[in-house]
């Protein structure tokens, strides 16, 4: 019989490793994996099922611009765009409970867009992406 834990993690508990790195200055990660249902329908007026589709994998991350930095001095031609790489991020309980790690496989950025205004201290970069599937509690 499967226990039912209601840990919950903080923010201060999660790594997150781009191409073998540890990410000091990553601020947000936001993954999501979709699904594509309709409703099927025949005779009268109420669907008789749900239809399923395609997956889909998007999300973001947010980092230091000293992390988006060192990322494009390391790329290829310097272009970020053009890296294809697995995402991992571990919930590493401090209290010693249960470690859950993800991995988002095949990760691609598909834009980068800086700025600040006044009274910034540093500048945060949002980093949209896009990958082939997560490998969940691996």
């Amino acid at each position: 019989m499967a226990t039912f834990n209601s840990k919950q993690y903080a923010w201060c508990e999660l790594s997150i490793a781009f191409a073998g790195r540890i990410l000091i200055g990553v601020t947000e990660l936001e993954y999501t994996e979709k699904r594509e249902k309709d409703l099927l329908y025949g005779r009268g007026c109420k669907p008789h099922g749900i239809v399923s589709g395609n997956r889909s994998f998007e999300g973001k991350v947010s980092l230091w611009q000293s992390e988006l930095e060192a990322m494009t001095r390391d790329a290829p031609n310097n272009d970020i765009l053009g890296l294809s790489f697995d995402l991992v991020a571990s919930y590493v309980p401090l209290d010693g409970g249960q470690i859950v790690t993800d991995i988002l496989k095949h990760v691609e950025f598909t834009e980068v867009k800086k700025g600040m205004k006044q009274g910034d201290k540093n500048m945060i970069i949002e980093l949209p992406i896009l990958f082939t599937d997560v490998k969940r509690q691996v």
